[in-house]
């Protein structure tokens, strides 16, 4: 399959006919092939699981890991959840979509051809995670930590990010610019990216003190 449209909705055309899943118990390890998860909630364990041409909607999370899972072809919209654990999981052509997320963990994970839209977070762990081709668009994250991350083709747009760390992270082709940030960590992580004029502005002083250089 090519890439798919990093649109919820193209992505939903693009979807086979899905069945009912059978219950909101989830197995670890287990397989999901063409299902429709509804809310109100998941339970079990997602550890390891496969989702493959699958959508979750207005699902709460709460509880329900889904580290080292391996999601394709897949529409996640509206959920929710105080923290999401995904670490050293695999996204390939997902749209995330809506949602509301305590803290969203997903260290080491290995995002493709992912769009996220209309996603609120207060905090999203993404340190050591490897980002191809993603889309941030409309979204509200309090801190976004990129630590050690490798980012290419990486845009943020329309989107408010309370504090941005880079720290160690390794950027190409990564745009900034339609992101209205608060706070930077790691000025020297910033290359590779494309920033604004305004954000340079806002930025400056603390970019100033970060790199040992007095202003006077």
């Amino acid at each position: 399959m090519g890439a798919v449209p990093m649109d919820a909705a193209a992505l939903t055309d693009l979807l086979p006919e899905l069945d009912d899943a059978p219950g909101p118990e989830l197995t670890g390890g287990g397989s999901a092939d063409g299902l429709r998860f509804p809310g109100p909630e998941l339970t079990g364990d997602a550890t390891g699981a496969r989702f493959l041409e699958c959508v979750l909607t207005g699902c709460d999370l709460a509880g329900v890991p889904f580290d080292r899972a391996r999601l394709a072809t897949c529409l996640l919209a509206e959920l929710r959840s105080p923290a999401w654990s995904l670490v050293d999981a695999t996204l390939l052509d997902v749209v995330l979509a809506g949602g509301r997320f305590g803290a969203l963990t997903a260290h080491g994970a290995e995002l493709t051809r992912v769009a996220l839209e209309g996603v609120k977070v207060d905090f999203a762990d993404l340190r050591g995670a490897r980002l191809v081709d993603v889309t941030l668009t409309g979204c509200t994250v309090g801190e976004l930590d990129l630590t050690g991350a490798e980012l290419r083709d990486v845009r943020l747009v329309d989107c408010s990010v309370g504090s941005l760390v880079l720290s160690g992270s390794r950027n190409r082709a990564v745009d900034l610019r339609g992101a209205e940030i608060g706070l930077l960590d790691g000025v020297p992580g910033l290359r590779g990216c494309t920033i604004s004029t305004a954000q340079l502005t806002g930025w400056a002083g603390g970019m100033a003190a970060e790199l040992g250089v007095a202003v006077g």
